[in-house]
Order: structure tokens, then sequence, then C-alpha cells
């Protein structure tokens, strides 16, 4: 995993936590792939660009903002402010239950966060608590300014 979101914090930002990825994610991407290299390769390039691809994603909580950052040449990033966190959904199949991926969604004012992580529901718990943490220091300062 790289560094883009520890060389792009913002002044008195912490990071809380990184998602944990698995990698059963691409267990069948890779299946498909072996099971079919005999066209022309293709599936199997596909497998291994997506493993690349796999292994330059982040997603991380700070303490004001969620961050997801995908790509290995042509990189792209999305950051949602704390404030503008809608929902955070959590889906879990019966696989999932068994090879501990969970896939989250968070929702934004902006557009949406999904990705396929490892303890979804954790993460979405320290978000909710980050996002009430951010909610009672804007209300004390609100409160400080109006005193």
């Amino acid at each position: 995993m790289g560094r883009y979101v520890e060389n792009n914090l913002y002044t008195n930002e912490l990071i809380v936590e990184k998602a944990r990825r698995s990698g059963w994610a691409l267990f069948g991407r890779w299946m498909f792939g072996i099971f079919f290299c005999w066209l022309l390769l293709i599936p199997l390039i596909v497998a291994i660009k997506e493993s690349i691809v796999f292994s330059h994603t982040e997603l991380v909580l700070t303490n004001r903002r969620v961050v997801r950052k995908w790509g290995v040449l042509h990189t792209k990033s999305f950051d949602a402010p704390i404030e503008e966190i809608l929902n955070v959904y959590v889906e879990t199949t019966f696989w999932g239950r068994i090879f501990n991926t969970h896939l989250i969604r968070i929702s934004t004012v902006h557009g949406m966060i999904v990705e396929r992580i490892c303890d979804a529901e954790a993460f979405k718990s320290l978000i909710l608590s980050q996002r009430e943490h951010y909610n009672e220091f804007r209300y004390a300062r609100q409160a400080d300014w109006t005193a």
C-alpha cells in the first residue's frame, strides 16, 4: 500500500485508521483468469491488472475526512469531509462472512465510496464516532464564539 494519504495530510490532521483489504476479493478474478487463459491470455492479463490496482488502492479515515485513492499510473482520489458523510452501509455475503471481506458504501453529499475491506463494521463505527467527535467539537467552538 502506498503513502498517498501520509503525504497529503492537512494541518492538524491525524490518521485514525487504514482499512485492511483482503486478497480474497481477487480470488474469483484469478480463478476465471486461470481457467480461461486459453482465450488469448486476456482473462489472465485482466487478473494481473486487477491485482496491481488492488495493491495500489487505499481507504483511510482521518480525524477530518475519509480518503480513497486508487490507480497506478493514472491515479484518482476521492476525499469526503467527515461532516459531509450521510450514511455508511455494510453489505456482507455468505462467503464474505467466511473470508471476512465486506462491501462498505460510504454515501456522501458529492458521491459514494465503495470498497471491499476486512472488518467493515469496525470501520463503520469508527467513521460514525469520528463524525460525532467532529460535531461535538464544532458545537463547542460555535458556543465559545457566540458567548
